[in-house]
């Protein structure tokens, strides 16, 4: 039993590490072919013995993410509950393929933090129109909302997760309902990632500069007096090209060396999404000239 056990397990670091050096192989070409799109507010060049360690984390944390991804067999089916009433709460959307286990660690920590009421929602399946997609995470804040009674609710958003939050807010009544938007690692243009899955659904619709992500761009600020704030990574090997995750007119954070499974895990980012919602984060706003075109 053991044996097997012990075999499963190096299969399975074998195959995300394979997945990490993958990744990071096109995150390198990425940055050789397109340097000026690959720069970011905050940015700087990443050092060899850098990168060996922020890869080696982002290998650790992707295993992290395979190993809990059943989680999410209890975790949606725990009751939303007002643990402590007059709070606004806070709502954790994963990103593509993932699941509310994605924020399992997040979560814990925002709680041990004193944050009671924090929510992490699943949506499936990912491979329909992310504006289904997005009506579900509408829905999933409709449900906290009455739950909790609270008139607003803030979102941390992974990946794909920030995209959707920001259509849900122009188009699916989540305006004024919404106080703050934290994105992590998000497309906010699109990724050349997306053309390595099949060409269906939200992989199709997150391609850079793709038409959804061309029309939702061209809608400027969501209503309701939303904040954003994007958190990004220059070493980020799923977003590409990296200022593709800089969302003009929010607070744009950088945190460097960081991969994108790592940003769920990361204590560094955790106090960032931290300093966001208090309203204390030292967020800079983008140069126009830094920020991609939308």
């Amino acid at each position: 039993m053991w044996e097997l056990l012990l075999w499963l397990a190096g299969l399975l670091l074998v195959g995300t590490g394979l997945q990490t050096f993958a990744f990071y192989a096109i995150w390198f070409y990425e940055q050789r072919v397109s340097p000026e799109l690959a720069e970011v507010p905050g940015g700087s060049p990443v050092r060899w013995w850098q990168a060996l360690l922020g890869a080696m984390r982002e290998w650790l944390s992707i295993t992290a993410l395979v190993v809990s991804y059943p989680l999410r067999l209890l975790h949606d089916a725990s009751p939303v509950k007002n643990r402590r009433p007059g709070e606004e709460p806070i709502i954790l959307v994963h990103g593509y393929g993932g699941d509310s286990a994605n924020f399992l660690l997040m979560q814990w920590r925002l709680k041990r933090r004193g944050w009671r009421n924090v929510y992490a929602v699943s949506y499936t399946p990912p491979i329909i129109d992310a504006r289904k997609l997005a009506q579900q995470v509408a829905d999933h804040v409709d449900a906290v909302l009455r739950v909790t009674r609270a008139e607003k609710a803030h979102l941390v958003c992974h990946s794909m997760g920030g995209p959707l939050a920001r259509y849900a807010l122009h188009h699916l009544g989540l305006a004024g309902r919404v106080g703050k938007v934290i994105t992590l690692g998000s497309p906010h243009a699109g990724s050349r990632v997306a053309n390595l899955f099949p060409a269906i659904g939200a992989a199709f619709q997150m391609r850079y500069q793709s038409a959804f992500i061309r029309e939702l761009n061209a809608l400027g600020e969501p209503p309701g007096g939303t904040r954003f704030y994007s958190i990004y990574s220059n070493f980020d090997n799923f977003i590409l090209p990296a200022s593709s995750a800089v969302l003009p007119g929010a607070g744009n954070i950088h945190v460097p060396l960081h991969g994108h499974c790592a940003l769920l895990y990361s204590a560094r980012v955790l106090d960032e999404v931290e300093a966001c919602l208090r309203g204390t984060s030292e967020q800079s706003e983008p140069a126009e000239e830094s920020a991609q075109e939308h």
